[in-house]
């Protein structure tokens, strides 16, 4: 049986566009309703693309099972902010006797901060050309996506394929109407777990993936799916702006393939592991935010250290911390997400020395570019240059105290005065 029967038997009994062409770190070319975002991904499921970091641009392409007349490819533009995201991509797959064409737009919408809602607006072309069989087959589609956030470090999504033809059963000949649910485990930076349970035309299959990222420019990820007894793995280096991935699956029946892709990346990055904290807390009770001491402040996974010594100092100067202080100190929403599912003890109103309440005692805390801004023009009216001026003041409001002060004496085109003022206007 040569491989046009093969194909012929496929379209069949199983349905078309069955292969899902992605780029190698989607590791497995089935349906996954969520995986791992934490480097320039491009989305499979629609909800995610608000997570994405800003705007990528990607290319793919594979050699399916070894098959030298095999060949699958695909190409993405996507752009996702904090509240929506926007996606077209193309994706092939097939021989020169059978080809199938997926055209695809993608939308997204954070309804709320923990509810991303998704949709895509699919168009499917299948060509066959044999002299057994001839086919010119075209339909659009659409298929809808949720993604559910209740922490930072646990997402649940559903995505369902073909929402029309499963209403109106119009493409059940060809197109199978596959859903999928997944979860998402992220215990600390640069690392987490997915399970995908995904219904396909041939059977429901079960996919787990880990996926770590060693250093902020390395990415790698490994793939089991328990019904096939296939797994899959790949590797991702970033480089400036450019996100080069390969991937390789091995299916004990079908045989290995082989993916490369390239994205290319204005808001690069990739999220790291680190290992000053671990990954599995031991000890996970919530402390008293009022109470905490500097270490235990730090040691809460999320919190950056400069956001821990503003809480301390807080407490110090004005007294205890409240709802109102945590944006007023600059914390990020994501830092006062963390901290009230991490501390308790939040005040209310604030309350004066007598033991009344006194809502004056409130000092407002500029923004963090506002405050950058100001100490940059001290540093001019000092005589800094402007160079230093802004290479200090927006220093100190990304590092501590003590990182500063190292940095700032190691500086060699500084004189000593020069050192004073900077440290005594930054570190106010």
């Amino acid at each position: 049986m040569n491989i046009c029967h093969i194909f012929y038997i496929l379209i069949i009994y199983h349905g078309a566009f069955e292969y899902r062409t992605e780029n190698p770190d989607a590791l497995f070319p089935i349906l996954q309703a969520v995986y791992d975002y934490s480097y320039p991904a491009v989305m499979i499921n629609p909800a995610q693309i608000p997570l994405s970091n800003g705007f990528i641009i990607n290319s793919n392409g594979g050699r399916p099972y070894s098959e030298k007349e095999l060949v699958s490819g695909g190409t993405a533009i996507q752009y996702g902010s904090k509240n929506y995201g926007l996606q077209i991509s193309w994706n092939s797959f097939g021989a020169d006797f059978y080809r199938e064409h997926t055209f695809s737009l993608k939308a997204a919408y954070s309804i709320f901060s923990f509810l991303n809602i998704g949709i895509s607006e699919n168009l499917y072309i299948l060509k066959i050309a044999t002299d057994e069989l001839s086919e010119d087959w075209s339909r659009s589609d659409t298929d809808i996506s949720f993604l559910f956030s209740p922490y930072q470090w646990l997402n649940f999504a559903f995505t369902q394929t073909g929402v029309v033809s499963y209403f109106n059963k119009k493409n059940d000949d060809i197109l199978y109407n596959e859903s999928s649910f997944g979860v998402l485990f992220k215990p600390g930076k640069g690392f987490s777990i997915a399970w995908n349970n995904t219904d396909t035309a041939i059977e429901r299959v079960n996919i787990f993936t880990v996926s770590v990222n060693p250093t902020n420019f390395v990415t790698l990820k490994g793939g089991y799916c328990k019904e096939n007894s296939s797994f899959a793995s790949s590797i991702g280096i970033l480089a400036k702006n450019l996100f080069i991935s390969y991937g390789f699956r091995y299916h004990p029946f079908l045989g290995h393939s082989h993916s490369i892709g390239i994205s290319y990346s204005i808001s690069s990055g990739i999220e790291s592991l680190d290992y000053k904290k671990p990954l599995f807390p031991v000890n996970r009770e919530k402390i008293n935010i009022n109470r905490a001491s500097l270490d235990d402040l730090k040691a809460i996974a999320g919190l950056s250290e400069l956001s821990a010594e503003r809480i301390i100092l807080y407490r110090e100067k004005i007294g205890p911390v409240t709802d109102k202080a945590l944006k007023q100190i600059g914390l990020t929403s994501d830092e006062i997400k963390i901290i009230k599912e991490s501390v308790y003890g939040i005040e209310k109103v604030s309350s004066n020395k007598d033991g009344g309440t006194n809502p004056k005692t409130f000092v407002k805390i500029p923004p963090r570019q506002e405050r950058i801004k100001v100490k940059f023009q001290k540093l001019i009216k000092e005589g800094i240059l402007a160079s230093t001026a802004i290479k200090y003041s927006e220093l100190s409001e990304t590092v501590n105290k003590n990182d500063f002060r190292t940095k700032l004496q190691s500086d060699n085109s500084l004189n000593s005065d020069q050192k004073k003022s900077i440290e005594r206007i930054c570190l106010k």
